[in-house]
């Protein structure tokens, strides 16, 4: 038995299985949309499939059943395109919505299962055969039956840094903030679990240095549930009463303009919320902020939304209220102007929206730790 590599694969079962568990959940109680949760139960599963393997083998228990030999090879490859696909779901896409996708994106899966079929028919005794001599001696004594050891890996790789490589040329036009950044953390699991794998390639290649991959799929295990479990806004809970207003707010939008039915033809109810949410934050960018007598029921006119459509939307996009969500805007513009000018504070107060300085004070302390005046101090 290889015990390293063994309580290694049981830590990235462990990890793995807090994650799949936490996604299934998700996806039953509708806590997040039920694509991007789909996408999230099918990695995690794969990920939970290929620490099984691991211990499978640090085991020895191939002896006892060689029928399991290989037979998530197919499976354990499409890693990296679920990552995609539940990233591509954020943007409300379902990548495999045509068969010709479907195919598409599952052949490299298909092309390895066909590849693995000699070996699986092959008796049991010589399946632990080629398998005890790979493990305990050399990988490159495999015989040619089926993609092993790197070149395996380089096919994970490979198809990462693909898919890594597709969503940067795509990028994510119709997300901002918080989702951008949270789709940033996932391409960069992405790119640094193909990274690995290539540096893992070169060693064992260049130097002779043949080690387990578990090594590396256990931190990042670990830190694709600590992204998951620690991100306020991934996944969010959902009111008892929304998906009543979800259903009137589809109804009413299937009675509007036809950009907008196209537009909620792709989209889930939380979608509707982003796309409400983008507009309303247009409209701040553009300096609706800056107005002393803004309001919800302004901005939402001003949006062609309803004031309770414009609420929700905020509140579960921004994870504050509207006067929260706006003070947040005025507060970096006034420590812009205190930075790089030499304007009075109760000016800058006025100028970037506020009322009275009171609630300037309140709100810039509250933001960023310190008063308006101790801020251009410190600056």
């Amino acid at each position: 038995m290889y015990y390293g590599v063994g309580t290694t694969a049981l830590v990235a079962l462990c990890l793995s299985g807090i994650l799949w568990l936490a996604a299934l959940n998700w996806l039953v109680t509708h806590t997040h949309t039920r694509l991007t949760t789909a996408w999230l139960v099918g990695l995690a599963s794969l990920v939970v499939l290929q620490s099984l393997e691991y211990l499978y083998h640090a085991n020895d228990l191939h002896y006892r059943w060689p029928f399991f030999l290989k037979l998530v090879d197919p499976l354990v490859i499409l890693m990296p395109f679920c990552l995609y696909g539940y990233i591509q779901a954020l943007s409300g896409k379902n990548i495999i919505a045509s068969k010709l996708d479907l195919l598409k994106h599952f052949s490299p899966a298909i092309v390895v299962a066909l590849l693995d079929v000699s070996y699986w028919s092959l008796p049991s005794e010589e399946k632990i055969e080629m398998m005890a001599s790979v493990i305990y001696e050399n990988e490159t004594l495999w015989r040619s039956y089926a993609p092993f050891g790197n070149v395996y890996l380089a096919i994970i790789a490979t198809l990462g840094l693909f898919y890594w490589w597709y969503q940067r040329r795509l990028g994510y036009p119709n997300r901002k903030g918080k989702l951008n950044q949270w789709i940033d953390q996932l391409q960069m699991v992405q790119l640094a679990v193909a990274v690995l794998l290539f540096i893992r390639i070169l060693l064992s290649e260049v130097f002779g240095w043949y080690f387990s991959a578990v090594f590396f799929m256990a931190p990042v295990s670990a830190y694709l549930v600590y992204l998951f479990l620690s991100n306020s806004h991934i996944p969010q809970t959902v009111r008892k009463a929304a998906p009543r207003r979800i259903k009137e707010e589809e109804e009413a939008l299937q009675n509007s303009p036809s950009e907008e039915r196209l537009f909620n033809e792709e989209l889930d109810a939380n979608d509707i919320r982003w796309h409400y949410f983008d507009r309303l934050k247009s409209l701040i960018e553009d300096g609706a902020y800056q107005e002393n007598d803004i309001s919800l029921t302004v901005l939402s006119q001003r949006a062609e939304l309803s004031t309770h459509q414009a609420s929700e939307a905020i509140n579960y996009c921004a994870q504050c209220n509207f006067y929260e969500w706006i003070n947040s805007f005025r507060v970096e513009a006034a420590k812009d102007a205190l930075k790089n000018t030499t304007e009075p504070v109760g000016k800058i107060c006025y100028d970037v929206g506020f009322n009275s300085k009171s609630t300037f004070n309140t709100a810039f302390r509250k933001q960023v730790g310190c008063t308006p005046s101790q801020y251009r101090k410190q600056v």
